[in-house]
């Protein structure tokens, strides 16, 4: 006697299956938004440990603090400009009309990296801009503002895998000017981090192959 799969149960299967296809991408799609916030500043090939392979940057040395503190600046100016981008209150300041506060600058480096960085006065970089802290704000000029790279890449996080407590992103990047335009591929890995009391990552590595 042949079974018979009764139309209401094919049904229910195939919401099923695309219930747990709509869960897997919309955490795709949060992966990418979260490697996102490094390729956008063209973050690549480092990694959180204090020494290794010479080929990566290796962001757990105390001495390459001053990245992680740029990033700190340079994201809360890119998406969070209104709530921790401000005007200094002395018009004549020496060190530039823009401020930003220490703790929105470690509190996203906390956020993203999953490490904590003492605020401090920042060398001054290739572009000749630098900035000062002044024990509660960083100051800089319109410089910083103006900083920008000619192309701006995002992630497409199209693979993860869980190895042990860390994920495995892969993917490409792409032109946010044409997403067709895809040069690259990234491996990223991941901690399980929780942030404001929501279940995020910590970066642990990303590695970039340009085409």
């Amino acid at each position: 006697m042949k079974r018979r799969i009764f139309p209401a149960l094919l049904v229910l299967f195939a919401a099923l299956l695309s219930l747990g296809a709509s869960k897997h991408s919309n955490e795709l799609k949060r992966m990418s938004i979260f490697i996102s916030n490094f390729t956008e500043q063209n973050m690549s090939n480092f990694d959180m440990d204090e020494d290794g392979d010479d080929s990566l940057m290796h962001l757990g040395d105390p001495e390459y603090s001053d990245i992680l503190l740029h990033f700190g600046i340079i994201h809360n100016i890119i998406n969070n400009p209104k709530s921790t981008l401000k005007t200094c209150p002395d018009k004549k300041c020496p060190y530039g009309k823009h401020i930003m506060s220490g703790q929105a600058v470690t509190a996203s480096i906390r956020r993203y990296f999953g490490v904590s960085v003492k605020n401090d006065r920042l060398p001054e970089g290739n572009d000749g801009w630098a900035v000062y802290y002044d024990g509660k704000n960083y100051h800089f000029t319109a410089d910083i503002l103006t900083e920008h790279l000619d192309t701006v890449y995002y992630a497409d996080v199209q693979k993860a895998e869980p190895e042990g407590n860390i994920i495995v992103m892969s993917g490409e990047l792409y032109n946010t000017k044409n997403k067709k335009d895809r040069p690259a591929t990234f491996t990223a890995t991941a901690k399980p981090h929780v942030w404001n009391g929501k279940d995020t990552w910590a970066i642990l590595s990303l590695t970039v192959e340009w085409q």
